[in-house]
């Protein structure tokens, strides 16, 4: 992994820490990571609770999974099936099953961003026409005269009882082409507590 992935990933993670409140675990680098053993792709039924244990996770922890080259996560949801590369992910436990998978690849640009997003959006619930307006988001950050450095949004969705999540980012003033950071998130939360007694 390079060091700049290494450093987004890092910066996400901490983000999710402050929320969720679990421990991380990074891992030994030299140890087989156990979501994508000694493939490249990972392949999880979302609709059911993912229970950590036969998934070689902890039962509540934000975990970043050591991912290899050439990656892709195939996610099936209520109504269809989500499938990508990435090049980070986490997985997020709690009591013992998983609460949320976060994937993270980079796109070239802003039109290349959100021409991925809408191909998504439906599917993950989310506004397309939202989502498309990214392009000319970025084309403004690209060359914005501004003290920010980075601009960020949220686009929130559902797919059933997966809560989704769009997140684009970018370096403000970077120029024409300026690469655009994605975070997909899936949230559990809904689909572990059906299964609780008086769900």
């Amino acid at each position: 992994m390079s060091a700049r992935r290494s450093f987004l990933a890092a910066a996400a993670i901490f983000s999710l820490t402050v929320a969720t409140g679990c421990t991380i675990r990074v891992g030994d680098p030299d140890e087989v990571d156990p979501v994508f053993g000694t493939g490249n792709s990972v392949r999880w039924d979302l609709t059911r609770p993912l229970e950590t244990k036969p998934l070689g996770l902890a039962d509540d922890e934000l975990e970043m999974v050591r991912v290899p080259d050439d990656a892709t996560v195939t996610l099936t949801l209520p109504t269809g099936t989500f499938s990508g590369r990435t090049e980070d992910m986490t997985v997020t436990t709690r009591h013992g099953y998983v609460d949320s998978v976060d994937l993270f690849w980079t796109e070239p640009n802003g039109q290349a961003a959100a021409d991925r997003m809408v191909a998504d959006a439906k599917l993950l619930g989310v506004d397309a026409s939202q989502v498309a307006r990214w392009a000319e988001v970025a084309k403004w950050a690209e060359t914005a005269d501004t003290n920010e450095t980075r601009h960020d949004a949220n686009y929130n969705g559902s797919n059933g009882r997966v809560s989704t999540a769009i997140k684009p980012g970018m370096a403000i003033g970077k120029g024409e082409g300026t690469p655009v950071r994605l975070w997909y998130k899936f949230y559990l939360r809904n689909v572990v507590e059906k299964t609780e007694p008086g769900k």
